[in-house]
This record gives C-alpha cells, sequence and structure tokens, in this order.
C-alpha cells in the first residue's frame, strides 16, 4: 500500500471513530432516565457519571486523533507509532462504548427503547454543532479551491438559517392527536385533548340555548405553553349533548400580544353517559407504550359504554410527549371522545420529570376520587408507587407514605349505599399494610362488591386474597400477548369477560353477584 493510499485510508477510520466517539455521549445521556440507575445500583453511586464524562473525553480525544490523520500524512509511519498506540486505545475505547449504548438500547426492549430514541432525537441538533464547530476549526482550512469553500459557507448558512426558522416556527403540521378523551374526575367532566405543537385549548357547545366557550386557563390566564389541554365542564352541560373542541397554535406569547399560529376546531363530538340500568365498561391496564396491540384486543370485546383504564400507561413520563401518546391520545381513540373514561394511576405514571404534572394535565384535583355512573360507583384510589420511598429507583423524589396514609382517611369518610366497585392500580392497594387493611375495611362497609385492578400483568379472579372482596386483576401486555377486559354491570350482578389480541378467551364470562 502505498503511503498516499496509507494516509487516506488513516483518515477515513479516524474519522469514523470519531463520529461514532462524538455520537457515544448523546446516546448515552438519552438512555438516563430509564437504564443509568441500574448501572449504579449493580456497581456504586455516581458511576455512570464518571462514566458519560469518560465517554465525552474519548471523544474529544477521538476527535483530535481524526485531525491529525487528516493533517498529517505520514502518520502511519513507523516514527508515529506511539501516536497510533495511543488512538489505538481510542479506538477501543470508542467502540466498547459503542456496544455498551447498543447493549442499553436492545435491553430496554420495544417499551423503553422507543423513548431512548426520541430522547436522542431530541439531542440531535446538539451533536450536529459539535459536528460543524469541528468541521470548521480543522477540515474547512484545508479546503483549498475557492469555490468548494464558497459552496461549503453557502450550504452552511442555509442550514444554520433554516435551523434558526424551525426554533422560532415549528415545522409541525398544527392538528388534533386525537379525539378527546372525557374524564370524570368525581365532581364534573375534564375533557382532555392534544395538539402536535403549543397552543391554546377549548372547548365549544350549546347549552339551554347559550353558546358556551370554555378555555383551558389558571385564574383567567389562558394557558398556551402545553400540547395537552384540559376543560372542565359540568355534569348537565355535557350529558347527552354534542361538543366540539379547538385551539390556535401559539408560536411566543408577549406581555402585549402574542405571536400565532394557526386555529384548528374540531368535528362534533355526540356524548352519551353512563347511567343506564345496564352499563358496558372496556377495561385495560398496562399497556405500557404497546397501544396498537392494546386496541388489537380491545376490537374482539364489542361495543361499550364507557372506558376504565387501570395505569402504566409507559415506563415513566419524562417528557410531556410520552403522556401525548401513551395515555391521552390512547384513551381519546378508545372513548372516540363520546363516553366517560375513569382513570387511575399507574405506579410507573409516578415516575419521570414529568410526572408532577400529570394530575394538572388531565385536569384532575386528586387521584382519588368516586365516580357516581347511574346507580353504580367506583371509588377510585392510588396505590402510588409500589416499592418503599427511599430505594435507589425514585433517586430520592418519593413520598407516597404521606399520601397513601391521605388516600386512606379520605376513603374512610365515604358513605352511602350505592353498588360499589373499587378501581385501583395494584390488587394489593398500598404498599403498607396497615393502610391496605383500614382500606378494605372501608371498602368492604361501604358494601364494595368487586375491586379493578391490573398491575400484575395477567388475567385473574382472585377471591382469596381478601375475603369478601374479590379482585379482578384484568390482564394488560405479557410477553407479546395483550389481555383487554369487558365489565358489564346490571341490577342482577356484575358480568366479567377478557380476551387477548388474536381474540381468544381468557376469562370466560362469569357473573358475581351484587353485595347490597
Amino acid at each position: 500500500m502505498n503511503k498516499f493510499r496509507r494516509a487516506a485510508l488513516s483518515g477515513i477510520t479516524a474519522s469514523v471513530f470519531a463520529v461514532l466517539a462524538a455520537l457515544s455521549p448523546m446516546f448515552f445521556y438519552a438512555s438516563r432516565s430509564n437504564q443509568h440507575v441500574f448501572l449504579d445500583i449493580a456497581l456504586f453511586a455516581g458511576f455512570t457519571q464518571i462514566l458519560f464524562w469518560l465517554i465525552v473525553v474519548n471523544a474529544v480525544v477521538a476527535t483530535v486523533w481524526a485531525a491529525l490523520a487528516f493533517k498529517k500524512r505520514d502518520f502511519l509511519d513507523a516514527r508515529s507509532a506511539p501516536f497510533s498506540a495511543a488512538f489505538a486505545v481510542t479506538d477501543f475505547f470508542t467502540t466498547a462504548f459503542c456496544i455498551l449504548n447498543v447493549v442499553l438500547l436492545i435491553s430496554g426492549g420495544e417499551e423503553t427503547s422507543p423513548i431512548v430514541l426520541q430522547e436522542a432525537a431530541r439531542l440531535t441538533p446538539y451533536a450536529l454543532l459539535y459536528f460543524a464547530i469541528v468541521f470548521f476549526a480543522i477540515f474547512f482550512p484545508e479546503i483549498k479551491n475557492k469555490i468548494a469553500r464558497i459552496a461549503v459557507v453557502s450550504v452552511a448558512a442555509a442550514a444554520l438559517t433554516l435551523g434558526a426558522a424551525l426554533t422560532i416556527y415549528s415545522p409541525a403540521i398544527y392538528d388534533f392527536e386525537s379525539a378527546p378523551m372525557v374524564l370524570d374526575t368525581g365532581s364534573d367532566y375534564s375533557i382532555v385533548f392534544a395538539t402536535t405543537d403549543e397552543g391554546t385549548g377549548y372547548v365549544e357547545y350549546e347549552y339551554e340555548g347559550e353558546t358556551y366557550r370554555v378555555y383551558d386557563q389558571k385564574q383567567g390566564k389562558i394557558e398556551c405553553d402545553s400540547r395537552v389541554h384540559s376543560v372542565r365542564v359540568p355534569y348537565e352541560h355535557l350529558d347527552n349533548n354534542s361538543y366540539s373542541v379547538g385551539s390556535t397554535q401559539m408560536f411566543e406569547p408577549y406581555a402585549y400580544g402574542s405571536r400565532r399560529g394557526k386555529t384548528i376546531t374540531s368535528e362534533k363530538y355526540s356524548f352519551v353517559p353512563c347511567d343506564g340500568e345496564t352499563q358496558v365498561w372496556l377495561c385495560v391496564s398496562d399497556w405500557h407504550t404497546r397501544n396498537d396491540l392494546a386496541k388489537q384486543a380491545v376490537g374482539y370485546l364489542g361495543d361499550y359504554d364507557g372506558v376504565i383504564l387501570l395505569g402504566d400507561a409507559s415506563p415513566d413520563l419524562n417528557t410531556e410527549d410520552e403522556l401525548v401518546r401513551y395515555l391521552v391520545a390512547f384513551g381519546g381513540d378508545l372513548s372516540r371522545g363520546a363516553m366517560p373514561v375513569v382513570y387511575t394511576r399507574g405506579n410507573h405514571e409516578t415516575r419521570g420529570a414529568y410526572a408532577p404534572y400529570l394530575a394538572d394535565a388531565l385536569g384532575l384535583d386528586e387521584f382519588f376520587f368516586e365516580v357516581k355512573a347511574g346507580d353504580y360507583r367506583f371509588v377510585v384510589l392510588d396505590s402510588g408507587e409500589d416499592k418503599e420511598d427511599g430505594h435507589d429507583e425514585y433517586g430520592g423524589l418519593a413520598d407516597f407514605a404521606a399520601y397513601r396514609a391521605e388516600n386512606t382517611a379520605w376513603v374512610e369518610s365515604l358513605s352511602g349505599d350505592e353498588k360499589t366497585i373499587a378501581v385501583c392500580h395494584s390488587p394489593r392497594f398500598f404498599l403498607e399494610t396497615e393502610l391496605t387493611d383500614r382500606a378494605i375495611a372501608a371498602l368492604k362497609r361501604l358494601n364494595t362488591s368487586l375491586t379493578l385492578s391490573g398491575h400484575w400483568h395477567y388475567c385473574s379472579l382472585d377471591t382469596e386474597l381478601y375475603p369478601d372482596l374479590p379482585v379482578f386483576i384484568d390482564g394488560g401486555h405479557n410477553d407479546g400477548v395483550f389481555i383487554a377486559s369487558r365489565v358489564i354491570l346490571s341490577p342482577n350482578g356484575i358480568t366479567l369477560f377478557a380476551c387477548n389480541d388474536d381474540g381468544e378467551s381468557v376469562f370466560e364470562e362469569r357473573t358475581l353477584a351484587w353485595l347490597n
């Protein structure tokens, strides 16, 4: 191999490794929310932080190697052997870090990997900026042809202008993500819908001859910095009525005025409450980002009048986009904006940077409340997290013990003699045995006939967990199979049925008697 070809091969090899090394910090950082804690638990606290900065240093060294290889034509000559050996170590670490990122991505599976890739895509502009700086600092001066230099500068200027424009004007086509999801909050309805970009949100309808336009607002100020919009509407205004939702894209609110975009209005949705003598409720739990598989199973359950979402929409709620994709749009698709949705929070919805804003985003005052559906009542409880507050997974951000105690005191305050069903993500209700015992005693006093739950990822009617309070575990996702269930409420009892995404019966139809 002649000197020129060896130098060219050296430059190409160095450049490839430099690009891989530069991308490694981005992908490693993108996995921080879902994977890093498990590495730290297995090794020692702070290990991933040290590893991240090693990956960053390796990226810088790999860039220096690429620059030397590009500029120094006799780089692979014998007298450069010490340098070659040093940078061979960089090649080794680059390869090791790439393998690590691939392992982290694969180990996340179909549930977590898409979220890591979405985060990596969000970080891509920073990687492009790094490459641009390196290129103009090291490689651009080596371009001697004047026309080529002008062409490179022109392309870079156009890219910079386009990038700046896209930061000001969103490239997304402004539209609705799905039909609305009408959550029953226990005191009214919260009409929740999502748009492809940030904007305002409102609901429009007529009631007793008057036209109402109700905005998503706080103390008179219309919310405009979110893709998720929630509007509270009284029961009597929406029951057996039609409504539409609307939104105006908001680029930037000013102190005086604002820079707005397109205004969109939905079709009219005809809403029918669940207040009949016989009601068919769809139950879905633990779909963990597998929206399509869940909807496939739902397709075999026939028509229904309402939807019960038993929690665990995704592995976490790190971003608003996860809320949009896996809960708001999913609930809208199932309910079609035409029926009530009852939602209980899963333990995975307590995790992630966006989790503290979930209740506000959905228009809920609390995650525990009671819903009246004609002659029937749902007591909705929130099991919170499923491990002790001090567990490493929670990063010192969990205080669910106090919250569960508050939840328990609330259920103990309830009264009434309606036909009652409890709804809670975990079949064991609360982590604390004492609180669970108190909640069970309160539910029995209310003549609760059944608990609907998920969390365990299999379908079963457990009649031994709590005496005189059977627990129906809905199913959810397990090893590539999804199970959804149907619950029929009638004066004669509670009829349960479940099937998988192939339409195969998993729980044969069975009717339980009401306790009152």
